[in-house]
């Protein structure tokens, strides 16, 4: 596990006197930059974020802090009754849909059950930031090309992309009318689970699921 750092993607500056961003206080995120400086030069980039907690926290409050999501018609408790999993969450109730689709509650984030999983560095960061990506699109001009040993040696290449074909013939088998996108998680997420692997979409800039699924005419990407 890593100790996330300063927030703005590519920084390397050490941490000294921590300045937390006050925003992401109010939705109960700790998200921390090095120094006024460095809060300052980025913060047009880092706010974007807030935008995205507003949507997923129900537009936070300057009283208090929160350390998780509030009941706010977000997140639903997974033994919820079906009526209940199945409600408009607060941002859809005044949404003017194009087609007959509609969103429901999500179930809350999935946690990694198994011990041998190696997380990512974007696992445990409050904004879902990659910094070991970050720092390599700021160092790197060409296509990498991996050796011998990223290919075929421990934890390789060849085996992440098996067992990633497992997992997605996995979902695959789970398709069928009238299956919610959240069995199919649950499907991907346990499938993961017993080969020892992280599910890549799990807290990748927030993202509060396993996978990404589209349904019907919703466009995923």
């Amino acid at each position: 596990c890593t100790t996330p750092g300063c927030t703005t993607p590519g920084c390397t500056n050490p941490i000294t006197k921590p300045l937390a961003c006050p925003k992401c206080m109010q939705y109960g995120v700790r998200n921390v930059f090095c120094g006024q400086k460095c809060f300052k030069a980025n913060y047009n980039t880092h706010k974007r974020i807030h935008a995205i907690m507003q949507q997923m926290g129900g537009g936070g409050s300057s009283s208090s802090h929160r350390k998780t999501p509030p009941a706010d018609g977000i997140v639903c408790p997974i033994d919820a009754p079906r009526d209940v999993q199945m409600a408009l969450p607060t941002w859809a109730t005044n949404y003017r849909f194009s087609g007959e689709l509609r969103p429901a509650l999500l179930s809350p984030k999935r946690k990694i059950t198994n011990s041998k999983v190696c997380k990512p560095d974007y696992a445990l960061h409050p904004g879902g930031e990659s910094e070991s990506e970050q720092r390599d699109r700021a160092s790197n001009n060409n296509i990498r090309v991996y050796g011998i040993d990223e290919l075929e040696g421990e934890c390789n290449l060849r085996y992440a992309t098996k067992v990633g074909r497992e997992v997605l013939d996995a979902g695959g088998k789970a398709l069928r009318v009238g299956v919610t996108t959240d069995e199919i998680d649950r499907v991907i997420h346990e499938a993961s689970m017993e080969r020892e692997c992280y599910p890549s979409p799990l807290n990748y800039y927030n993202f509060p699921k396993s996978v990404c699924t589209s349904v019907n005419e919703v466009i995923c990407h």
